[in-house]
């Protein structure tokens, strides 16, 4: 009989490593790791999301031979393109129901991203203070950015989240948030988001305590009054604009289907009428030329006529 969970089978022998290899940097080397709060076991993660991103292959056989810093930064900026949680399409939140309702409860189970599959493997590097702050200032890519701000989100002391997040609540640089949908976010939504949200695309972030989600929200309402915002209003503006439009994917790329079409057809349109206004212009010219023969012709009548006459009048006065 099948085990009623989600976690029987295939999945459970996958996940029989824990973390399948992926060990801690060298702290005779890199320095004291930065200090963790919650369950060191799930990361403060949903279990559902967890088990499946270690029972991910790319998670248990590309990533374990990370062991340097560097080699883990190269890795990231090649692989990490979306910063959702699972990969567009894989994952829903209805429920299962019937008999073998392993998953009663709970969301059906999707793919993760590689972005979560570098935060946990971030997680058990158990990176430094100064490798944290290099990833939130980060040049080289926004996606390490987002990948410092998610880690200090979900492994920092409750009570740091907003000093450590709180100079980022206007950065305007774009990041994209879906791959599938082209979906762009400037990173300070982002930002806001992870700070005053509890849920992120279809995963629960770590519950902050009620008094300290309020003085953050507080601290973010005086920061925008500080910028001259009125109370509510959008602080990016046409940023936030795009955002909206492309939240809604499918039927984004529909209006541009649409608009394509519109283009093509207006395009026939404006070939059709070229073609009509060369076909009159001809017919006008050949018109003009049969007009001007017949004139031709005319005048050579008149001519031969005149010639004629001239001769009969010459032969009459002989």
């Amino acid at each position: 009989m099948v085990k009623n969970n989600y976690k029987s089978g295939r999945v459970a022998t996958l996940m029989e490593g824990g973390f399948a290899g992926n060990d801690p940097q060298d702290p005779t080397v890199v320095g004291e790791p930065y200090p963790v709060f919650g369950n060191e076991r799930t990361m403060n993660m949903n279990e559902l999301l967890l088990n499946n991103i270690r029972a991910d292959m790319y998670f248990r056989e590309e990533l374990p031979p990370i062991k340097t810093w560097e080699v883990f930064i190269a890795k990231t900026i090649k692989e990490v393109k979306e910063c959702t949680p699972w990969v567009t399409g894989t994952h829903t939140v209805t429920t299962k129901k019937g008999m073998c309702s392993g998953t009663r409860g709970v969301g059906t189970q999707g793919r993760p991203t590689r972005m979560w599959m570098h935060l946990v493997k971030l997680y058990t590097l158990k990176p430094t203070e100064r490798q944290l702050e290099s990833l939130v200032e980060s040049k080289q890519s926004p996606f390490l950015r987002v990948l410092g701000f998610l880690y200090i989100r979900y492994c920092v002391k409750r009570e740091d989240v907003w000093e450590w997040l709180s100079p980022y609540i206007d950065d305007k640089e774009k990041i994209q948030i879906e791959r599938l949908t082209e979906t762009f976010w400037p990173l300070g939504k982002l930002v806001r988001t992870l700070l005053i949200e509890t849920k992120y695309y279809d995963t629960h972030l770590p519950r902050l305590p009620v008094l300290l989600s309020r003085q953050i929200v507080q601290g973010i309402k005086d920061w925008d009054k500080s910028q001259g915002r009125k109370e509510g209003e959008d602080p990016f503006g046409e940023e936030s604009k795009e955002y909206r439009r492309s939240r809604s994917g499918r039927r984004d790329r529909d209006d541009h289907r649409d608009r394509d079409r519109d283009r093509r057809s207006s395009r026939r349109d404006s070939r059709e009428r070229d073609r009509r206004r060369r076909d009159d212009r001809d017919r006008d010219r050949d018109r003009r030329r049969r007009s001007r023969s017949r004139d031709r012709e005319r005048r050579r009548d008149r001519s031969r006529d005149r010639d004629r006459r001239r001769r009969d009048d010459s032969r009459d006065r002989r």
